[in-house]
Formats: C-alpha cells, sequence, structure tokens
C-alpha cells in the first residue's frame, strides 16, 4: 500500500536492507520492512508523527501483518523441514 508524503505529496516507500534479507531472508525482510521508517525520494525519512492519524494507524495495521505473515511463513517453512526429515 502506497502512502503520500505529508510534506510534499509524492509516495513514501518502507525502508529495506538487504543485510536483513541476506541474514535472515524473507521473513528477516518482512520484519525489517515491517519496522523501518517511511522515505520520500525528495523529503528523506519522514517520522511517523507527521503523517494524519488515518494513515498512521493503517501504517501499524500493516507493520503488524507483515509481522504476523513473517511468523506463519516461518512456521509453515519449520514444519515443512519437520514433516520431509520424518
Amino acid at each position: 500500500m502506497a502512502y503520500e508524503c505529508p510534506r510534499c505529496g509524492k509516495v513514501v516507500k518502507r525502508g529495506s536492507s538487504s543485510t536483513a534479507g541476506v541474514a535472515g531472508g524473507v521473513v528477516g525482510a518482512l520484519v525489517f520492512a515491517a519496522f523501518a521508517s517511511f522515505q520520500c525520494e525528495t523529503c528523506g525519512k519522514i517520522p511517523m508523527n507527521e503523517f494524519p492519524p488515518d494513515v498512521r494507524s493503517k501504517a501499524r495495521f500493516g507493520s503488524l501483518a507483515m509481522v504476523i505473515g513473517a511468523i506463519v511463513l516461518l512456521v509453515l517453512v519449520v514444519s515443512l523441514l519437520v514433516y520431509l526429515k520424518s
């Protein structure tokens, strides 16, 4: 989901880290993105308190969904590995 920059009105995106992706795979990348700050191409990092309340609540829900998705993915992979091992 794309959010508008409260300063300039352009689209912001969540921060990403290739190190988190390498270290933790998809799960690490999802968890990092869930807690990363939003970034605008022209304005740089945007603190969460600059967004309107409705956008903040949607962003929190999105972060929670990413963390839950990462946990579910991790459980599925571990379950699959245990099943294939036995």
